[in-house]
């Protein structure tokens, strides 16, 4: 008697084109969102930090007194906490269409399921946060350099 692999015998009810059509669909579409939302979450840490230095440039251009320091601070802490809000709200859409992916995959036969579980959800996971992290960390350390530099501006009142 031959051996039967257990994730091949595990196969949902057979399906007809119309519906296989549709669940590709989902699939493609759900692929397509997850890179976008990973393009946002790159696109909001390098926007902010470019936005970080033209705080500096400014300052430093304009010859920047107290009162404008002060709100450059404000605005700096504003868009940390923004950003890292959303790119918090971005992991959360990650993880919905994954699962959304991973419930289409389902449906789909055991060697197509056997190569998207080439990587495991868990060191997907890993992966995902430990970039997320570093996002976070980036965003804050770009956040405690522009205000070093801004404090390293003059501050009397003009």
């Amino acid at each position: 008697m031959a051996d039967i692999d257990d994730t091949d015998a595990v196969q949902e009810d057979p399906i007809d084109d119309a519906v296989r059509d549709e669940l590709a669909l989902i699939y493609n579409k759900a692929n397509d969102a997850l890179l976008f939302v990973k393009a946002q979450q790159w696109w909001t840490v390098g926007s902010t930090l470019a936005v970080f230095a033209a705080f500096l440039v400014i300052a430093k251009f304009i010859n920047a007194g107290a009162p404008i320091i002060n709100k450059l601070t404000a605005m700096i802490i504003l868009m940390t906490c923004a950003s890292i809000f959303m790119l918090v709200v971005y992991q959360f859409w990650q993880h919905n269409e994954l699962q959304r992916i991973r419930a289409v995959t389902r449906h789909f036969s055991p060697l197509f399921r056997k190569i998207q579980a080439i990587k495991s959800a868990k060191e997907g996971n890993f992966h995902r946060y430990t970039l997320l992290g570093f996002m976070i960390a980036t965003v804050i350390l770009g956040a405690a350099i522009t205000y070093m530099g801004l404090d390293a501006l003059p501050r009397w009142p003009r």
